[in-house]
């Protein structure tokens, strides 16, 4: 299939286009176990925007952990691999990302996990077929908040900014898609809602939600050639 491709919808992984949170809260509460410590949601929250290695060495820090940190990656990294194997898409991301494709979005997927985990996911649950770019947290230097993550993405696949748009479940990653320049929609049912989102942000309650305007793109090339 041809594609003229200048319109990208880039979308977080973790928590947005996967149901993944639960599954990488008990990951987290196991690894926090090994080492006698007692989890908590604010460190959780904390690096959940994160890369794993800047995870793994903020949770040395926070913990006084003794161990060196290839040591505590290597401890890690199988409980997330495991948890991923459990993560189930979210409603609706199969028809969005499928839409998003038929009509000449260039779909891009910007998360902190890493992009062999990112990859794995997305042909285990067969949306790979419809995904253009990976940004894995372990390809950036500055990650979510700092805008690098997105505009790697607008670089990779070409897209131009003020055409894209971003898909985020979290304020940090909304400000990360913002700074890049790309208007953004965030994923926040009612008991996410209240968070202390950025002004611009537009709240969905599913992904599927953004098909209308995903849509639209065929409507306007359609009018073009009347």
């Amino acid at each position: 299939m041809s594609r003229n491709i200048r319109r990208g919808i880039f979308l977080n992984l973790d928590n947005t286009l996967a149901v993944s949170a639960g599954a990488l809260r008990r990951a987290f509460d196991r690894f926090a176990a090994a080492f006698g410590t007692t989890p908590s949601d604010e460190v959780f929250a904390e690096v959940s925007s994160l890369s794993a290695p800047m995870a793994i060495a903020l949770l040395k820090r926070r913990w006084s952990l003794p161990h060196g940190l290839d040591d505590l990656q290597r401890r890690y990294a199988p409980l997330i691999d495991a948890a991923l194997l459990d993560v189930a898409p979210a409603p609706g991301a199969t028809a969005t990302l499928e839409t998003a494709f038929r009509n000449g979005w260039s779909v891009g997927i910007v998360t902190a996990i890493t992009g062999a985990r990112s990859r794995a996911w997305l042909a285990r649950t067969k949306l790979a077929a419809f995904v253009d770019i990976v940004v894995g947290g372990d390809e950036v230097v500055l990650g979510k908040p700092e805008p690098e993550p997105y505009r790697i993405a607008l670089a990779r696949s070409g897209c131009a900014r003020e055409l894209s748009i971003a898909v985020e479940d979290s304020p940090l990653g909304a400000r990360s898609a913002l700074a890049a320049g790309i208007r953004t929609y965030a994923v926040a049912p009612e008991s996410a809602a209240t968070a202390n989102w950025p002004e611009s942000v537009r709240l969905v309650d599913r992904l599927d939600e953004l098909v209308p305007e995903l849509e639209r793109q065929r409507a306007r090339r359609a009018a073009g050639r009347r």
